[in-house]
């Protein structure tokens, strides 16, 4: 597998040969990530992809959160299943926080 790098913005790299490029266990972690943030219904070429954040902004949907951030993850191609997974969520700030192990085709990711 490989994909075009972003940099700390979010942005595609460009001139830097292969530097601009991330491969195997690296672009399969940038994959996942960037399917997290990708909010469902907001691409109109895969409106069923990502998750769907707007669903799960009131209180008392954490455990759907959950299984939607999880099924995103195993809809991943190269990723084999969710070795662990932990989440917290401050309601107050609206900030998530997620901690997983996922076993890929390329490696264990932490």
């Amino acid at each position: 597998m490989k994909v075009r790098a972003l940099d700390s913005v979010n942005d595609w790299t460009f001139g830097r040969g292969l530097q601009s490029y991330k491969s195997d266990l690296d672009a399969l972690n940038q994959s996942i990530i960037t399917r997290l943030r990708q909010w469902k219904g907001n691409c109109f070429f895969a409106v069923n992809e990502g998750v769907d954040w707007n669903s799960y902004l009131g209180r008392g949907t954490k455990k759907l959160l959950d299984l939607d951030i999880k099924r995103v993850i195993l809809q991943t191609g190269g990723v084999l299943k969710i070795s662990s997974y932990e989440s917290t969520l401050d309601s107050d700030t609206r900030a998530l926080s997620v901690t997983t192990s996922i076993s890929t085709i390329y490696g264990e990711l932490a």
